[in-house]
C-alpha cells in the first residue's frame, strides 16, 4: 500500500513539473509591448560620435527590401560613409511568424556586403562577419558595428 502511494506521488510530481515547464515555455516568447521608439532610443545613446545616423523607412526598404506596412515600426541607422559598414536595424513585427522572412532579408544584405568588401576592406569585412542578428518574439535586431555587443546589450535592456 505504501509503495502504491509513493508511485502515485511520484507521478503527480512529474506531471506538475512537466506542466510548470510547459507553462514557462509558452508564456516566455520574448519580444516587447513597447513602441519601436521606446526600444531604439536607449540604444541610440550608445552610439559613438558620428557612428550612425537615423535613416528613413525608404532607406531601409532600399537596403533590405523590407515592407514597412508589415511591421509595427522600425528604426534604421547607418553610417553616411560608404566605406563604413556600420548599421543597425530594429524591427517590431505585427506577427512574430514573419520574423524568419526579415532575418533572411538581413542575412542576404550581410552576404552581399561581404562580397563587396571582402577584397579591399578587410576591417569592414571582419565587422560584417561579426554581425549580430537576433529574433526575440516580435522584434528583430541587426547590428554591424565596432561596438555591436554594447548596442545589443542596450537593446536587450530596452526590451
Amino acid at each position: 500500500m505504501r509503495m502504491r502511494n509513493y508511485i502515485i506521488c511520484e507521478i503527480l510530481c512529474v506531471l506538475a513539473l512537466t506542466g510548470f515547464i510547459w507553462f514557462l515555455c509558452t508564456t516566455r516568447a520574448g519580444g516587447t509591448q513597447k513602441s519601436i521608439d521606446e526600444v531604439s532610443s536607449p540604444v541610440e545613446t550608445c552610439f559613438a560620435q558620428d557612428q550612425m545616423i537615423k535613416k528613413t523607412h525608404a532607406d531601409a526598404y532600399q537596403a533590405f527590401g523590407i515592407d514597412v506596412s508589415d511591421t509595427e515600426g522600425l528604426s534604421y541607422y547607418a553610417n553616411e560613409n560608404v566605406m563604413d559598414v556600420s548599421e543597425m536595424l530594429i524591427i517590431k513585427l505585427k506577427d512574430k511568424d514573419d520574423a524568419k522572412a526579415y532575418k533572411e532579408a538581413i542575412e542576404t544584405r550581410i552576404e552581399e556586403r561581404k562580397n563587396l568588401y571582402k577584397d579591399y576592406a578587410p576591417e569592414q569585412y571582419a565587422l560584417l562577419c561579426d554581425s549580430i542578428v537576433n529574433i526575440s518574439g516580435n522584434t528583430v535586431f541587426y547590428c554591424t558595428a565596432k561596438n555591436a555587443d554594447e548596442l545589443y546589450e542596450a537593446y536587450k535592456k530596452a526590451l
